[in-house]
């Protein structure tokens, strides 16, 4: 029965703005070597195809550690979803609503200790806000909440910070300046 991988090479799907997926399929012989690469179902950007299938190629035993004689691999290489980006407009709406909505504050609040509430997450907020380790989630979360609704948290820097990059401007919010 083949395998199926589902493998994401950030390198090659940086190329393409294609959404399809790309399926490699290979073929080993009688010692379990690689014998044949194929492209399966082609995702319709041929030169992104035809990279993903000689990465695929170079990397085929670190995908397969133990190849099989005889024996049909496949690779399905999907594109990584791309989130919503706010768009400045919306942005706006949603601090007006965030300013005059407590309860929405509040699932801001509970979004924000999700999303940095891991060991790392916390470590980082604790540098960033001047606290203990203990109390940076949820300090570092009410200022960041403070910023967005009261219109200090710019689209931009909160942009920035969905994708993980920290300016100076969010520094110096989690920092309470």
């Amino acid at each position: 029965m083949p395998k199926i991988f589902v493998v994401c090479l950030f390198t090659m799907l940086a190329l393409s703005s294609c959404t399809g997926a790309t399926v490699v399929h290979f073929e080993t012989d009688a010692y379990g070597r690689l014998a044949d690469v194929k492209l399966g179902t082609s995702s319709g950007d041929h030169a992104r195809d035809r990279a993903i299938a000689n990465e695929a190629r170079r990397r085929f035993s670190t995908l397969v550690p133990d190849p099989e004689p005889y024996r049909d691999y496949f690779l399905t290489v999907t594109p990584p979803q791309k989130s919503k980006e706010t768009d400045a407009k919306d942005y706006k709406a949603m601090q007006k609503e965030l300013k005059k909505d407590a309860n929405l504050r509040e699932k801001v609040l509970e979004l924000c200790r999700k999303r940095l509430g891991k060991p790392d997450g916390i470590a980082e907020l604790a540098v960033y806000t001047h606290t203990s380790r203990s109390k940076a989630l949820e300090v570092g979360c009410q200022r960041l909440t403070a910023a967005l609704a009261n219109g200090r948290l710019s689209y931009s820097t909160f942009e920035k910070g969905r994708q993980g990059v920290k300016t100076k401007e969010m520094i110096a919010i989690l920092a309470g300046r």
